[in-house]
């Protein structure tokens, strides 16, 4: 039985995966995320068998329940794509811990836990993708915590891809900018961000599509949009220049 598993898959880029999934001819998309009531509307707009898992995946029990679960099935595992995430901006020391702890918890910890979950079930052609962000490509102040988290994914990546090549496993970097979803508005209400630090987005839809082909040949890594691309390429290799961008944003 050919798999697809899909964290954060309720709502955002999650729910887009696993959309496009739906037209991959796998046996059957999991879709895991904490709220039931949503996976069931994603589940019902399939047309491949769906499973809903709901989870917190901040919960280390629930992360053990997936495993048991995995473990006892043995589904082949031809896409993992790692969704679940959240942000919140802010100065590192002012944020409320328990928004620095789940932030770490869901971004790092959750994240490595089900890639090394679902490894074991994975053959060679199968595909890991991890949502990592352009955030990971420079410190960021007022966003530290998040950005921190998703400099861990791509040093993840990094060094899982090199892990796996043997077993013929690909491991896809998804770092976009900021995407259209409901985090911008969220953002927008519950904190002073300036708007125009969101001038340049992407749509959901066209960083799902860009990622799945990236994975499907096997790319390390994809990055939607020509802004995008521009910002990681100056902050891999000016990372000074990438800094005062994003400050010149908040003045």
């Amino acid at each position: 039985m050919s798999v697809a598993i899909v964290t954060g898959a309720s709502s955002g880029m999650g729910a887009e995966f696993c959309r496009r999934l739906d037209a991959l001819n796998l046996d059957s998309i999991w879709l895991i995320a904490r709220r039931k009531d949503l996976l069931d509307d994603i589940a019902a707009s399939l047309k491949t068998p769906a499973r809903v898992i709901p989870a917190d995946l901040t919960d280390r029990a629930e992360l053990d329940s997936i495993r048991a679960l995995i473990d006892a099935e043995k589904p082949e595992i031809n896409f993992l794509v790692n969704c679940a995430g959240f942000g919140k901006f802010g100065m590192t020391w002012e944020l409320p811990k328990e928004q620095n702890r789940a932030m770490i918890d869901l971004n790092v910890t959750a994240l490595v836990e089900m890639t090394n979950i679902c490894i074991p079930y994975m053959k060679r052609g199968s595909h890991i993708i991890e949502l990592c962000s352009e955030s990971a490509y420079l410190p960021l102040y007022d966003l530290n915590v998040y950005a921190s988290t998703k400099a861990f994914v791509r040093h993840f990546c990094n060094a899982l891809r090199i892990e796996l090549k043997d077993r013929g496993i690909t491991v896809t970097e998804v770092s976009p900018g900021w995407v259209r979803t409901d985090f911008i508005d969220i953002t927008l209400t519950e904190s002073d961000v300036p708007k125009k630090v969101f001038n340049n987005t992407v749509s959901k839809e066209e960083v799902v599509e860009a990622a799945l082909k990236a994975a499907i040949k096997g790319k390390k890594r994809s990055v939607c949009g020509f802004t995008n691309k521009l910002i990681v390429f100056m902050c891999t290799h000016f990372p000074g220049i990438g800094e005062r961008v994003w400050k010149g944003q908040f003045n």
